[in-house]
């Protein structure tokens, strides 16, 4: 089973960009230690730094995500999801793709398959 990971990014939340980013990654480990594929958009090809560095614009990551998440068989949503337009985009995103949402610690069942 692999599942989108949504976490908040941008620091609205009391948090810095970096320690944001470093709960999205011991979260995914966790996810991945659990029996999961996990795809996290925080740690994806360092994302915060290229968009810090304007390597690539935000939207053409983000359009990217939202293609990745459209082919996963679930969206996890991490706690503080309510201060992120970003993940409320991603959740949107998954209703209308037809993508189950799981709000954390809520996780999908895993099948015998996905061991």
């Amino acid at each position: 089973m692999i599942i989108y990971l949504a976490t908040p990014i941008r620091p609205k939340n009391g948090k810095t960009l970096e320690e944001n980013v470093q709960y999205a990654k011991s979260l995914a480990l966790e996810l991945w230690k659990k029996g999961y594929t996990v795809f996290c958009p925080a740690a994806n090809s360092d994302l915060p730094v290229a968009l810090a560095d304007k390597e690539v614009e935000a939207d053409r990551w983000l359009n990217g995500d939202i293609e990745i998440l459209a082919r996963c068989d679930a969206l996890v949503v991490s706690p503080g999801w309510e201060l992120s337009d970003g993940v409320k985009g991603e959740i949107t995103c998954a209703e209308m793709y037809g993508v189950p949402i799981y709000y954390y610690p809520e996780l999908p069942e895993l099948d015998d398959d996905d061991d």
